[in-house]
């Protein structure tokens, strides 16, 4: 750990250096990626006296919501230079110039050519503050934990239960999905902004539990001996087409995430019995 906090100062103080930048700028950055080093360490395998008996999902859920109150400093601070602003602009009329040259219909090139680079800018404000750095860390923390764990599973030969299986969600989640999205509703007619944004990274945060459950209801299908072998193949192929679908993943997502919601009321991963159901007289 120590030795990648190392690397990690090394390389941001070597990067101002090639630029010729004060080294005070990357202070930030080197405190941003050695907090994220740290809670992941947290988060993986965690030291007995600092577990506190804390479920891995509930530590990548609190490791990402420190890593995402960092990442809104380090990221509204790189929101302020100059650079960052032309690097925008750049990409903006990149996008314009694009799209016109691709013979697009005349309202989708009206559209683009309104959007400035402020525009842009209070867009990916409002996606960052609204969940978008919560789930980035997410993501981040999860996919590096199960990289992790395969990489040490395959040096030591062993096979690993599917990652959601038995993941379950508390039934008392849905009143806080439903509580907090109606609440968001409200506070938009009121141009409360700070509880709207708590409130939005609290419903991404339980949407993302939701989708973990669907998964894990999918994976109990597909991992029950009655599953025929071409079924198996088969949605999976179906889940990769539309899991690369620009519009159709949207969809999936929303679907799973469905599908763990609807767990509170009806049991999918209990497996079908065959014949008809027992009597006290049978047995």
């Amino acid at each position: 750990m120590f030795f990648a906090v190392l690397l990690n100062f090394l390389f941001v103080m070597g990067v101002l250096a090639l630029n010729g930048l004060p080294l005070r700028n990357g202070l930030w950055d080197f405190a941003f990626f050695t907090t994220m080093g740290i809670l992941f360490l947290w988060i993986s395998s965690p030291p007995p006296f600092l577990s506190f008996n804390i479920p891995g999902s509930l530590r990548i859920i609190i490791g990402s919501s420190i890593g995402a109150l960092l990442f809104m400093v380090v990221y509204f601070r790189l929101m302020e230079s100059q650079g960052f602003f032309e690097q925008v602009s750049n990409l903006t009329n990149a996008l314009i110039s694009v799209n016109n040259r691709s013979g697009a219909d005349v309202v989708e090139n009206a559209l683009l050519e309104n959007i400035s680079v402020d525009y842009v800018l209070d867009m990916m404000r409002s996606i960052m503050l609204r969940g978008g750095s919560l789930l980035t860390c997410i993501i981040i923390f999860f996919a590096s934990r199960q990289i992790s764990l395969g990489l040490t599973r395959l040096s030591r030969r062993e096979r690993g239960m599917p990652v959601f299986m038995t993941f379950m969600v508390h039934p008392q989640v849905i009143w806080i999905l439903s509580l907090s999205l109606l609440t968001i509703v409200l506070l938009r007619a009121t141009g409360l902004e700070t509880p709207e944004i708590i409130l939005w990274n609290v419903f991404v945060i339980c949407v993302m539990m939701y989708l973990a459950q669907g998964l894990g209801i999918l994976q109990s299908f597909l991992a029950r001996p009655s599953t025929s072998p071409f079924l198996r193949l088969l949605f999976i192929v179906v889940f990769c087409f539309l899991l690369f679908s620009p519009v159709l993943n949207t969809v999936l997502f929303v679907g799973i995430a469905l599908l763990g919601i609807a767990e509170n009321w009806v049991n999918f991963r209990v497996p079908k019995t065959n014949g008809p159901p027992s009597t006290p007289e049978a047995q």
